[in-house]
């Protein structure tokens, strides 16, 4: 390996470390999120996020009177039902990871950048989910496109109350079709939603944003910064050339 291409290499490495830094302190834009992650000394239904959260304790609250009804002015219960508490629980798994986690930041959907793309979620995780969540009731298979919206964000039916297991045909199908292009299922290297302290997803976001060669394993990164990192590559080869 010549001096060029190590260094080359050298410099793809410290550009992705530094991207990885840059996104870790940040959070997605939104009505509910924080402009960086801070600590929080209760976060209710979201504790597990509390060391370096993106959401506040007061947000959290909707999410620790069960039953829940909405978020907001958004219903979960479009079927004048409540969700079973497995169900439940498994959705708020999902709230949390999007309005609280410091690490949802590195799936932000580049087109529309308060929402997420592509989050790899552990295939058991969506297995579970769908499990819980099988007979329960829905009138979309979409909840970002398949509601009636006001405008003031609030959702309604214009299809018919079915079974979540009518509407999905499994784990897979729930977890890339509900929330729309936000997940999808992983065998591995996969996004962990119901866990315990200490939080495992800090470790995968170093290993798919941080590696050594400073190259992106999942799809996703492909869209937060392939395009800068591309253009300091360029950059560097033109600053070689002149030496």
């Amino acid at each position: 390996m010549n001096i060029a291409t190590l260094s080359l290499l050298v410099f793809i490495s410290i550009a992705g470390a530094k991207r990885l830094e840059q996104l870790g302190n940040k959070c997605l834009p939104g009505n509910n999120h924080k402009l960086s992650p801070s600590p929080e000394k209760s976060l209710l239904g979201c504790e597990v996020y509390k060391e370096k959260s993106c959401c506040t304790s007061e947000f959290t609250e909707e999410l620790a009177n069960s039953p829940i009804h909405k978020i907001g002015n958004f219903s979960w219960t479009q079927c004048n039902n409540t969700l079973s508490p497995r169900c439940e629980a498994f959705m708020v798994h999902i709230e949390c990871f999007y309005r609280c986690s410091h690490n949802a930041i590195f799936w932000r959907n580049p087109n529309y950048p308060s929402a997420i793309k592509h989050a790899p979620v552990c295939a058991s995780f969506c297995d579970g989910w769908f499990d819980a969540c099988k007979n329960d009731l829905t009138c979309a298979k979409s909840w970002i496109s398949d509601f009636k919206m006001s405008a003031y964000g609030a959702n309604t039916c214009k299809n018919p109350c079915k079974t979540f297991s009518q509407y999905f045909r499994g784990g897979k199908d729930l977890c890339e079709n509900m929330w729309g292009m936000s997940f999808v299922y992983n065998g591995t290297d996969c996004l962990q939603l119901n866990f315990t302290l200490p939080n495992p997803n800090d470790d995968l976001v170093k290993k798919l944003f941080g590696g050594s060669n400073g190259k992106p394993k999942s799809r996703s990164l492909a869209c937060i910064s392939s395009f800068k990192i591309t253009a300091l590559v360029i950059n560097f080869v033109a600053f070689l050339s002149l030496k």
